[in-house]
């Protein structure tokens, strides 16, 4: 909504009020403005009446104003300080003259957000814009003569005596200090020394509030201090013991313009050539390790599920555990679990003592290639409405907020991410902002009303960015420009522009490796899911990187055995999928472990325990670590135990031992369970971060519907024939005489309507019948056949053709 035309352009006359400058908004602007404050809309007003009183509640202007820029808001202020019936001449009086014409665009935005209504030379700030924008606008504090006013008697009688005047205490001695002050305003500022001079200058800009101790005191026998100085000359006033203010006039005297020195365009966002290849290059690096860490933590969960707390969330040492298992910060697992978890990776049981496992859809993210699973992680991060951030952190009751609780919900949280996205995005593509305070400043001049609260949650928001790789040495990426483009425009094409773009920018997948004398296998990129997937049961990560190595070793390779893999299928594994010859000694070891491996044998008696080494049985029986399976030997090879299957294999690997499950008929089997699952779960998408925008289908309704009722009250103001209910719950008799003349003549009615939960209402009504308590006919704009209780009907209006 722009400046508005000339009345000759709208319906004649000046507007006198809120509701009248409504009514003369087309239905583009009305609907634009509905987009803007969404509050607005919802509920739908029944009249302009009512959206007028919905703009000047104060939460609504409060959200309203957090979406100005710190320049169009410094304006906002301005008309603020002038009040109701000022011009934008004078508005713009208060900005620098290279400004001015900035100041006409600011005021326009002020009137398309519905802060600030009329013609330019009638503005009015809308209902409590001057409250909500608090006690100083514009960094400016109360006038000298509110300031006097209300200093205390002693203060006041002793200022007076200072300036030459009769020390009174009647209600118009703080004007006469005032008067006295501001007449010799230019020689008191010109008499500051520099100390003064540096406190004054320092208010002036804003807030013009500052700490004295016993300011409303004598300053004592000895020097006094600047401040103190000042509060003796009347340049600064006490309004409460320790707490002084500059008056306003004061104020603008010392400022070169009265608004203060808030530019229209922010800040430069200093920036360094990077190039896109580098940039790119160094957020894919990223991107490959945080979908293996992804990988890594569910997989742990899987393994040995983590309790959920019974106030929600994961407990600290389960959350310090899984740190552990996957080597990073807690910070960074928890900013694992809550993207997981939003991604519907990660999810709780529905048992009666609930525990955190990974979700069937987990299964299908594995399959997905790294740029599709990538592009899943950051979507939920941008679109959750979760702060991992605050994860650690001591709430209002002083205790830890918990990963995965409500606590870290802040339903603000998408928005400010995209914010911050589209700062990063106006940097060239291949030069990287030199400092994130550049960035936060950016930020800050954006919306300065959320600044102090946004700038903390920012900069987590920045590292978080580049944990994830949606970033790449402090600079956006090329595939995370797109992922932006598809949160603004909520297509799904985006997202998939976005994985194509990042599959790109990812090194090629390799499905081979070398193998090293020191059994080592050096992989020379990032693997493909089965071969990490293989090689991460037959040996253990040691490094990442370019290339990631793994370690081969006894222990990795019976693990291995126990998922069911054969030592031949090991060798077959190695031989296939190494670009060098199998080492000697691998071979040896893959051999050695494969032989020592199922030695014993398990089965189900409760459970038994065979082998043809009798010495090997003598030992297992010798072992204190595995008195408790209750062991008991009935043949020289066979033992049996109390325990189950699983709980012997446990206990003998724990004590050193290399068993094996067999069947009935002696062959080896894998006794490892399908990893534990919960159903999947809704995960987000980037259209979640534009659902709150309500549909433009329903917003031209609410457009409609405010029309039709405007056009409705001015039917029923030029109708001459209207009926009241006098009696509610009664109809009477005048009442029926004029439906059933409308029901003759076939005349249109407006209804007054209460409904069943109590609200009144305007029905337009052309009745066909009357009878049994009921009065029925249609809308003229709707052909359903409608039913009004003649009990609920509060007045009846003929209206004109």
């Amino acid at each position: 909504m722009n400046a508005r035309p000339d009345v000759s352009d709208r319906a004649t006359g000046v507007p006198h009020s809120l509701t009248d400058w409504l009514r003369r908004s087309s239905d583009p602007e009305l609907i634009a403005l509905f987009r803007r404050r969404p509050d607005l809309a919802l509920p739908a007003p029944v009249d302009l009446a009512t959206l007028a009183s919905r703009a000047s509640v104060r939460s609504s202007i409060a959200r309203a104003l957090d979406s100005l820029d710190a320049f169009t808001l410094r304006v906002a202020e301005v008309v603020a300080i002038l009040g109701a019936g000022t011009s934008s001449t004078a508005v713009q009086a208060w900005f620098n003259e290279a400004h001015r014409p900035t100041v006409s665009v600011a005021l326009a935005r002020l009137r398309d957000w519905l802060l600030v209504w009329g013609e330019d030379d009638d503005l009015h700030p809308v209902g409590t814009v001057r409250e909500v924008i608090g006690p100083y606008p514009a960094g400016l504090g109360r006038s000298a003569e509110d300031l006097f006013g209300a200093v205390n008697d002693i203060a006041l009688i002793a200022l007076l005596r200072r300036l030459g005047l009769p020390p009174t205490t009647q209600p118009t001695s703080g004007n006469a200090a005032a008067a006295e002050v501001l007449r010799r305003l230019d020689d008191l500022i010109a008499g500051s020394d520099e100390s003064e001079r540096t406190i004054l200058d320092r208010l002036a800009a804003g807030p013009p509030i500052g700490a004295l101790r016993n300011a409303t005191g004598s300053g004592g026998t000895g020097p006094l201090s600047p401040a103190r100085s000042l509060v003796e000359r009347g340049l600064l006033i006490p309004i409460d013991r320790d707490t002084v203010e500059l008056p306003r006039e004061v104020a603008l005297r010392l400022r070169t313009q009265p608004a203060g020195d808030v530019g229209p365009q922010p800040g430069e966002i200093v920036a360094s050539e990077r190039g896109t290849a580098v940039i790119d290059g160094g957020g894919a690096t990223e991107v490959l390790e945080i979908v293996r860490l992804t990988e890594m933590l569910l997989n742990a969960i899987a393994q040995d599920p983590p309790v959920q707390l019974r106030a929600g969330g994961l407990g600290v040492r389960d959350l310090r555990r899984l740190s552990r298992t996957i080597d990073v910060s807690e910070q960074v697992t928890a900013l694992l679990l809550e993207v997981a978890f939003e991604a519907g990776l990660l999810s709780s049981s529905t048992h009666v003592d609930p525990s955190y496992l990974p979700t069937t859809e987990f299964d299908t993210w594995q399959r997905r290639s790294t740029s599709q699973r990538w592009v899943q992680l950051a979507t939920a991060w941008l679109a959750m409405t979760r702060l991992p951030s605050l994860i650690g952190e001591r709430d209002e009751r002083d205790k830890t907020i918990a990963a995965l609780s409500a606590d870290v919900e802040r339903h603000s949280a998408p928005t400010l991410r995209l914010q911050l996205l589209r700062t990063l995005a106006e940097v060239p593509p291949g030069q990287a902002p030199s400092a994130p305070d550049d960035v936060l400043a950016r930020l800050a001049w954006q919306a300065p009303r959320r600044a102090s609260a946004n700038r903390a949650l920012a900069g987590s928001m920045l590292a978080e960015a580049a944990t994830l790789g949606v970033t790449g040495y402090g600079a956006i990426t090329g595939y995370s420009r797109a992922l932006l483009d598809a949160a603004e425009t909520g297509a799904e094409q985006a997202e998939s522009n976005a994985a194509d773009s990042l599959a790109a920018a990812l090194p090629e997948a390799v499905d081979e490796f070398l193998l090293q004398p020191d059994l080592t296998a050096v992989v020379p990129g990032p693997p493909t899911p089965d071969l990490q997937r293989e090689l991460g049961l037959a040996a253990e990560l040691e490094s990442t990187g370019g290339a990631s190595v793994y370690r081969i070793s006894p222990i990795s390779l019976r693990r291995a055995l126990d998922a069911g893999r054969s030592g031949t299928d090991l060798a077959q594994f190695f031989a296939a999928r190494s670009r060098t010859p199998i080492p000697q000694a691998l071979q040896y070891l893959i051999n050695d472990v494969a032989t020592q491996h199922g030695r014993l044998r398990t089965g189900a008696a409760t459970s038994y325990l065979r082998c043809d080494d009798e010495g090997l049985l003598d030992r297992v029986m010798a072992e204190p670590a595995l008195n408790s399976l209750d062991l008991q030997r009935i043949a020289p090879t066979v033992l049996i135990s109390s325990s189950g299957i699983s709980v012997v294999l446990e206990r003998l690997r724990s004590a050193g031992f290399a068993p094996a499950a067999e069947s009935s008929d002696g062959a080896l089997v894998s006794l490892a369970a399908d990893a534990p699952r919960v159903p999947a779960r809704q995960h987000s998408r980037l259209a979640r971060v534009r659902s709150a925008a309500i549909p433009d289908a329903q917003l031209s309704e609410v457009v409609t519907r405010l029309r039709a009722s405007e056009r409705l009250a001015a039917a029923m103001t030029q109708s001459t024939n209207r009926v009241t209910q006098q009696v509610p719950g009664v109809t009477s008799a005048s009442i029926l005489e004029l439906l059933r003349s409308a029901i003759r003549g076939e005349r249109t009615i407006a209804l007054g309507y209460v409904d069943d939960t109590g609200t009144p209402s305007q029905r337009v009504l052309q009745p066909i019948s009357l009878g049994g308590g009921m009065v029925r006919g249609h809308d003229p704009e709707d052909p359903r056949l409608r039913s009004y209780p003649l009990q609920r009907i509060t007045t009846v209006s003929v209206l004109e053709d």
